[in-house]
């Protein structure tokens, strides 16, 4: 079994009738699938998409219609790829072509530039304090690689964390000597200020930096990115956040949390497309910051020095302006808020399954549009597979330490069905748990 859960069969997929399965849902809901010679239908304009008055159940089966999801699928894993809608999917291919006509303009500046623009109030920076990346981890090492460490220094992070943040600072344990402190998070934790208490107290005179995500990828825990970033300033401790899934997922303000540096990915709840990501760096500590490439800090620069990368995606980076605009017109608080209202359907249904242990808190503010969750001892591949196979929900297997489960993804391109479907389809299986307890050849 890979980590992304069991291999899908699009071919053996496509050749069942799904619509039957799930009771004849139109196929013109779920975005049409392009037959041979037909050109795929067009994305709205954005103005056709800005919700205008109650945002209900109708606006977003349009909004669900600028996707290009399979028939019938309920696609519930953007968590580590969300499908790209027609709007981003239509720039990627325009910019291709131009540049496969006129490659004399291939980096296109001034249109990064744009995109930087509309990314920073996105996210509650200046333009000056962001950079565009291919990715969470490329943030991540922007930052850990780019303060000057003595031996004997400490960084301190807690062990739900994902290698693309842990990774830079093993690096800089065996390169630089420094050292790693590393705290036990309950999973799920009592409250927000039980989580900064530990952090707190693990805090000691060498501690540099905090380095925490701030939705954790195993669990979906939540952590209070202001309260945290609050006390380590009290210690002069910086605080750099993993925020893979937040950027798209929440409602972001950077300045008003207070942290000195995030990196979030394009891919993945922004729908942006692969090779895509964010990395903001504080003003205040850029000149503590040097770059991967390139030269040292140097007065006047600003965060796209840390951009010195060569070449680039530029049809990836030009569509994550348009994944801006299309989640900018439906507007943020709306999106965070239908991503809580799927993620509390889902656990409060699981909560009622016998056999069902639940990972990730109930509590709005430990908790956002991650859920991990196990049943009965059954191998985490049976399930995702089992779930696949007999109900068309799509979700990974994820795990830890001792923190290992099926991990479902809840955003607004999801609908109430979807969910449901997917507690039916964990109904089933825990109550005919014997069938799925065989790991397959």
């Amino acid at each position: 079994m890979s980590s992304q859960g069991s291999r899908l069969s699009r071919r053996r997929f496509l050749g069942t009738s799904v619509a039957a399965a799930i009771g004849g849902v139109s196929s013109g809901l779920f975005g049409a699938r392009a037959e041979a010679g037909q050109r795929p239908t067009p994305a709205l304009p954005l103005a056709e998409l800005h919700p205008s008055g109650m945002v209900d159940e109708a606006y977003w089966w349009k909004v669900r219609s600028q996707f290009n999801i399979v028939d019938g699928l309920a696609f519930m894993n953007n968590g580590t790829q969300g499908p790209m809608p027609r709007v981003v999917l239509e720039k990627n291919e325009r910019i291709l072509r131009e540049i496969a006509e006129d490659p004399s303009d291939n980096y296109r500046r001034d249109d990064i530039n744009d995109v930087r623009a509309k990314v920073a109030p996105f996210v509650g920076a200046d333009p000056e304090e962001i950079a565009l990346t291919r990715s969470t981890s490329e943030g991540m090492n922007i930052f850990a690689h780019g303060l000057d460490w003595r031996e004997g220094d400490e960084a301190l992070m807690n062990s739900h964390e994902h290698g693309g943040g842990r990774g830079p600072y093993l690096s800089l344990m065996e390169r630089r000597g420094i050292n790693i402190n590393v705290i036990d998070i309950p999973a799920p934790p009592e409250s927000q200020e039980q989580i900064v208490d530990l952090y707190e107290q693990a805090i000691t005179p060498r501690t540099r930096a905090i380095m925490v995500s701030h939705i954790t990828y195993v669990t979906g825990l939540m952590t209070p990115i202001k309260l945290l970033s609050e006390m380590a300033h009290r210690h002069g401790v910086l605080v750099s956040v993993d925020g893979a899934h937040p950027l798209g997922m929440l409602d972001l303000d950077f300045h008003a949390m207070g942290c000195d540096h995030y990196s979030g990915a394009g891919q993945k709840w922004l729908l942006a497309g692969g090779g895509t990501g964010v990395c903001y760096v504080k003003r205040d500590v850029q000149d503590q910051v040097w770059p991967l490439m390139g030269g040292p800090p140097r007065e006047g620069a600003t965060a796209n020095r840390y951009e010195s990368v060569g070449q680039r995606n530029v049809p990836s980076l030009l569509g994550m302006g348009d994944a801006v605009d299309l989640q900018d017109t439906i507007g943020k608080r709306n999106i965070e808020e239908r991503d809580r209202q799927l993620s509390s359907r889902l656990r409060a249904g699981l909560q009622e399954i016998p056999g069902v242990h639940l990972w990730t808190s109930t509590d709005r503010g430990l908790s956002a549009g991650l859920t991990l969750f196990s049943v009965h001892d059954i191998p985490m591949g049976n399930v995702v597979r089992a779930l696949f196979d007999e109900f068309r929900v799509h979700i990974r297997t994820m795990g830890t330490g001792n923190l290992n489960g099926v991990r479902a993804s809840t955003h607004f391109y999801n609908m109430p069905h979807e969910v449901d479907r997917l507690l039916e389809g964990v109904r089933h299986i825990a109550a005919n748990s014997g069938n799925y307890m065989t790991t397959a050849a």
